[in-house]
């Protein structure tokens, strides 16, 4: 891997992060005025199909795929769904912070992961700054025991999971080519998951307000773009290192809650914010083996 394309790879993850954590932000936007889970991943999933696919055409890229490899993406189209509904019933159990602080355990997973499956090696250096951005994960969010539940807790160890599949999938489908019809695919299938729960148990509530809907739109935007340059950067830095760069999402979110929700930021906060970034540049200067 060139310097310039793991620059490149890191820049793109980076933005990927802050995108991201836009549309967390953007989704507490669209509850205060009415919107519920279910109808925020309606408009997650059917945004980034539209985004990509403007993306695709402009760029004269494929979206086909061959036959077994949109088979296997559309089989991963299961796990982002499972992703977004263990994520959104974890946060209906337990505060935010501690579904986040579970979740983040997923750059590890997919560590493991993709080691099992030959994608990538995890060191022991890159493995001491995923610890360390773990570590500064609960100072960012200052957790305490108040509040836990079981059951939410376990339904974020299942969205790490099932998230970390969607990651290493992907990366292996892509082998370091075009992510984005991968991508593109796994959102359709997705998509048909989500409607056909949804048609079920017909629970969509949709913004009442100016303000909440300007959030609800601005979520497939964010999303879209977001999850898309995540996969870019994963096929130009590898999963892997991709993933722990992504700790950068909860302190986008931290800082993105006190400039657009006027939330406060604690010492702790900053400090682990500290420790995140400071995990970053070890993954960014360790060496090649």
């Amino acid at each position: 891997m060139t310097v310039s394309r793991g620059l490149a790879g890191t820049a793109i993850v980076l933005l990927a992060a802050m995108l991201l954590a836009g549309t967390s932000v953007s989704a507490v936007v669209s509850y205060g005025g009415g919107a519920n889970p279910s109808a925020v991943m309606l408009i997650r999933f059917m945004g980034a199909i539209v985004v990509l696919f403007v993306i695709l055409r402009a760029s004269g890229a494929k979206i086909m795929l061959p036959p077994r490899a949109r088979a296997m993406a559309f089989a991963l189209g299961i796990a982002q769904a499972a992703q977004s509904y263990f994520l959104y019933n974890s946060l209906a159990h337990i505060p935010v912070g501690l579904t986040m602080i579970i979740f983040y355990i997923y750059p590890l997973l997919v560590g493991l992961f993709a080691s099992v499956v030959g994608q990538d090696r995890l060191t022991w250096m890159l493995g001491g700054g995923l610890v360390t951005a773990f570590l500064g994960l609960l100072l960012v969010f200052n957790v305490t025991g108040d509040g836990f539940n079981p059951i939410g807790a376990w339904y974020a160890v299942f969205t790490a999971l099932s998230w970390s599949l969607v990651v290493v999938g992907n990366s292996w489908l892509t082998r370091g080519g075009d992510s984005r019809p991968v991508t593109f695919h796994i959102q359709i299938s997705a998509l048909v998951i989500v409607a056909v729960y949804l048609a079920f148990t017909g629970d969509v509530k949709l913004p009442a307000t100016r303000q909440s809907w300007i959030g609800y739109f601005l979520i497939p935007v964010f999303y879209g773009v977001g999850v898309t340059l995540f996969f870019v950067a994963a096929s130009m830095i590898g999963p892997v290192r991709t993933s722990m760069i992504m700790n950068f999402e909860p302190v986008s979110a931290v800082v993105l809650g006190y400039l657009v929700l006027e939330q406060t930021l604690t010492p702790f906060q900053l400090a682990g914010g500290a420790l995140v970034i400071s995990a970053l540049c070890v993954a960014h200067i360790r060496k090649k083996t």
